[in-house]
């Protein structure tokens, strides 16, 4: 058990999802042998390869080679460190199926042909950085994911997108940019832009930052030109789509943990909350979903943000484990 924890970490560590404590475990671990490094690398050579070769066989097979090198030696070593980092590693346990499905992720199609994917997924209240190989940058909003094939770059730049996510994308006019997002697809060649399609919403939106996008909307014959600072945004339960301008701090502020409501419902502000910090919002009264907020918050803690929400809309909240409610203040019962 105590080697597959460690499997686990330093896949973290190669998807570079490691927290501080887990960079400090592994700096001890790497010098504390050279059969530590020596595996470290084995295991680095088996991360690189699987964006070359997507061949479940193959990796697996590699996998388990290490596995059989790391069980002949001596463990005493290994199991001492392991001691003193037993709990969080534990933590990081929790995590293992979303780590090692970055590496391979596969499906299949209507034909029974198996299709290989890689994917990166986004933890509750993380927005994650990934850098595709073409030097592409995403950043993934909290609970979002992306899949795309082995070769990405090689051949047309396709990414399936489930959740939101930021683009900022690599210009290469050989090889076309598409982002498919449930029944939308982006068409660019270099550009920034912002996706939003989660699943089970009615709507979702493409927001360009600059550049020029194509968006190809079902049951429209030509695809939608997007200029900087507009915004497609698209009806799925009535089919409809329509342009409209919008605001780049408030679409893409989530990035760097930048807030910025104007003007919005706390309906909209409490779905974000929940997205970044990982926690259910509800409300007492129904109509206080209708209330608006206009703020504007810089990587500040939950309590900062709930609080000027309780000053500025009249409110009181209560706070369970990961459950918030916000009731009416009893001294302003009516607005």
């Amino acid at each position: 058990m105590e080697q597959q924890e460690l499997y686990l970490l330093i896949t973290k560590h190669f998807n570079e999802q490691t927290a501080p404590w887990e960079e400090d475990f592994l700096a001890d671990w790497l010098v504390s042998a050279e059969e530590n490094r020596q595996t470290y690398s084995a295991l680095k050579d088996i991360w690189q390869s699987s964006y070359q070769q997507h061949d479940e066989v193959l990796v697996n097979a590699a996998l388990q080679d290490v596995k059989q090198r790391i069980s002949r030696r001596p463990q005493s070593r290994l199991i001492t460190i392991i001691n003193q980092y037993r709990t969080q590693i534990a933590a990081a346990a929790v995590v293992a199926g979303i780590i090692i499905s970055s590496v391979l992720y596969l499906r299949h199609n209507g034909d029974g042909n198996a299709i290989a994917y890689m994917e990166k997924k986004s933890l509750p209240g993380q927005v994650l950085k990934v850098t595709m190989p073409d030097s592409t940058v995403v950043h993934l909003a909290p609970q979002s994911s992306i899949r795309y094939a082995p070769d990405f770059g090689k051949g047309d730049r396709k990414i399936i997108l489930e959740g939101e996510a930021f683009f900022d994308v690599s210009k290469d006019a050989h090889h076309p940019f598409t982002v498919q997002a449930g029944q939308l697809s982006v068409q660019v060649l270099g550009t920034r832009f912002n996706v939003a399609h989660y699943k089970g919403a009615d709507s979702a939106a493409v927001s360009l930052v600059d550049g020029k996008v194509q968006v190809s909307v079902p049951a429209q014959p030509k695809p939608y030109e997007l200029q900087p600072g507009q915004e497609l945004y698209y009806d799925s339960h009535a089919q409809h789509a329509y342009t409209r301008t919008y605001d780049v701090e408030s679409v893409t502020g989530w990035t760097s943990r930048l807030l910025v409501f104007r003007n919005e419902t706390l309906a909209v502000v409490a779905r974000r909350l929940e997205q970044l910090y990982d926690v259910e919002i509800t409300f007492a009264d129904p109509a206080m979903a209708n209330y608006k907020l206009f703020a504007k918050f810089s990587d500040k803690p939950l309590n900062y943000i709930l609080n000027v929400i309780k000053a500025t809309d009249n409110l009181d909240y209560t706070i369970d484990g990961k459950k918030i409610r916000f009731t009416n203040n009893n001294a302003y019962q009516s607005r």
